[in-house]
């Protein structure tokens, strides 16, 4: 079948439109259109019509829909947030600079060429005068400098042995490495925060299905509660009561929807993940209980490698202030070329006035150092100082996070057994209920009771959930003080 206009009744029948544009026809109702040219010129703007609404179809398919909601894993949530976090790039540039000072201080040990040019011009020429008594001629000879002066060379330095600046290149290298601690400790830290929210987020969308679930039940109570109302069968307070209990459940949901939304938002924020886009995390497996390996604090702990090197630092420093009583020997070399002229516009011509003298060498500096002012000593006893607090502070921080390792695995041990208390209360509740409610429905029992129970079970699914998360944050923090956080990117 092809593709027929009608200019008069717009009738259309699509099946094949590009390939029938060609073969179009007219039904019988055209008669509205005067004449053939007419009829052309509509069959052209309908024509162009159809390849806008087609390309206008094609732009709206390619576009992603609004509203559409990104469901992320802890894995994919970790993985943005090491990659697009602002902190984190901003940790990566203190990395990058931190070994920029290595190259910079290496510059120090090797050659140093200086270039220099100096131009002078003397208004009143200087005048010297020279003993000339004791070759037998007049008292004193005297020499007038010439006005003008010209002379150009470079200059080279290199240390040849400079403890203190070998030492210094130890240090920079030292701070390099504590640079690239930070970032990891960063990174771990960010991946803790985003677990943290990631769960919470979890809890929180289980508690909202829950108090959703039980106003589902109590809608249909509330049904069911009306109807014995209209037959005298309960009082008019019964239903007050279920109203009331629904109003709190509705704003229950409320402020659990406005928390999600917060979490979200700053789970969203941590990842550098576009605000206007809607996000949600996988449902929480509530009776799962992941248990990670209590083997004892790890030495390749961020937190502790830093304090390792923060104490070497310190014990360089020392070092380096130390050796600044040891003697430096240095490389010197000059090469320099010099003019002199009467008059400025014979400057650039060779002759008895205006010669054109060079000179060049090399030699070596040394530097002993002898009295400063007792100066080393105070920043000897200084440096003492910084490396014994560095290892008082790697003593106390090791003891800190074995205390909080041993809380961490008795937190978790007493949430075990909080969370198989509370999975029973929550089993044992529902139960109740259920035949509370049963009994309500055939008339033997009254609604105050089905009331009390319905407070039972929501006190009870919400300790239950309670329970999981800090089961799940107590775990938590055993995977980062064993050394186990990077299998969570697995």
């Amino acid at each position: 079948m092809r593709f027929i206009f009608c200019p008069g009744c717009m009738i259309y029948n699509f099946r094949d439109v590009w390939r029938n544009l060609k073969d179009t026809r007219v039904c019988s109702n055209w008669n509205i259109f005067a004449s053939k040219k007419v009829f052309n010129e509509n069959i052209m703007k309908e024509k162009k019509r159809i390849v806008t609404l087609l390309l206008g179809l094609v732009m709206t398919v390619s576009q992603p829909l609004k509203g559409q909601v990104t469901e992320l894993t802890l894995r994919d949530c970790l993985i943005r947030a090491i990659e697009c976090n602002l902190s984190m790039n901003i940790q990566r540039n203190e990395v990058e600079s931190a070994k920029q000072g290595i190259a910079e201080n290496r510059a120090k040990l090797l050659p140093q060429i200086n270039g220099f040019a100096n131009y002078g011009h003397n208004f009143e020429p200087v005048v010297s005068a020279t003993d000339q008594s004791f070759a037998g001629g007049a008292d004193y000879w005297i020499t007038h400098t010439l006005p003008y002066s010209f002379s150009t060379g470079a200059q080279l330095s290199m240390p040849l042995y400079n403890q203190t600046l070998l030492t210094s290149q130890k240090l920079v290298k030292l701070v390099a490495e504590a640079s690239g601690l930070k970032l990891q400790k960063a990174r771990e830290d960010l991946m803790m925060n985003v677990c943290k929210m990631y769960y919470m987020a979890q809890v929180t969308t289980e508690q909202l299905r829950l108090i959703d679930d039980n106003i589902k039940q109590l809608t249909g109570l509330r049904d069911h509660t009306e109807a014995f109302l209209e037959n005298g069968m309960v009082l008019e307070v019964d239903l007050q009561r279920v109203d009331l209990n629904l109003q709190n459940l509705q704003t229950a949901s409320d402020n659990a929807r406005l928390t999600l939304r917060q979490q979200y938002n700053t789970l969203k924020y941590v990842m550098n993940f576009p605000a206007d886009e809607e996000i949600r995390v996988t449902s929480a497996d509530i009776d799962a209980l992941p248990q990670a390996d209590a083997t004892g604090i790890s030495e390749s702990l961020p937190e502790l490698q830093l304090l390792y090197k923060s104490h070497e630092m310190a014990e360089k420093q020392l070092k380096l202030v130390k050796q600044g009583y040891l003697p430096s020997l240095s490389l010197t070399g000059f090469v320099q070329w010099s003019a002199w002229s009467k008059e400025f516009d014979r400057w650039f011509h060779q002759g008895p006035e205006n010669d054109l003298w060079n000179a060049y060498g090399f030699g070596l500096s040394l530097r002993v150092p002898i009295f400063d002012g007792f100066d080393k000593r105070q920043k000897t006893r200084k440096a003492k100082l910084a490396v014994n607090s560095a290892q008082v502070k790697l003593e106390d921080s090791r003891a800190a996070l074995d205390n909080q390792y041993r809380n961490a695995v008795m937190e978790r041990d007493n949430a075990m057994r909080t969370y198989q208390q509370q999975k029973e209360s929550y089993r044992l509740a529902e139960k109740v209920y259920q035949v509370t409610s049963d009994q309500y429905l055939e008339g033997v029992t009254t609604m105050t009771a089905v009331m009390q129970d319905q407070i039972s079970i929501n006190q009870a699914r919400a300790a239950y959930v309670n329970a999981h998360l800090n089961y799940q944050l107590a775990n938590l923090t055993i995977i980062k003080l064993t050394g186990q956080i990077e299998k969570l990117l697995q």
